[in-house]
C-alpha cells in the first residue's frame, strides 16, 4: 500500500471519528463526547498533512 493510500485511510478515519463524536453529543447531550469530535478533527488534520507531504514532496 502506498504512502497516499495510508494518509487518506488516516483522513477518513478522522472523518469517522469526527461523525461518531458530533452524533453521540447529540444525542446524548454529553459534552464529553466533543473531545472525541475535536480527536477525530486532529486526526483527518494530520493525514491530510501527510497526504500533501507524501504527493507534492514536502520540505526539503
Amino acid at each position: 500500500m502506498s504512502a497516499a493510500r495510508r494518509a487518506l485511510l488516516v483522513v477518513f478515519a478522522g472523518i469517522a471519528l469526527t461523525v461518531l463524536g458530533t452524533s453521540l453529543d447529540t444525542y446524548t447531550h454529553r459534552p464529553a463526547w466533543r473531545v472525541l469530535a475535536v480527536v477525530g478533527a486532529l486526526v483527518q488534520a494530520a493525514g491530510w498533512v501527510l497526504y500533501f507531504r507524501r504527493t507534492r514532496g514536502g520540505a526539503s
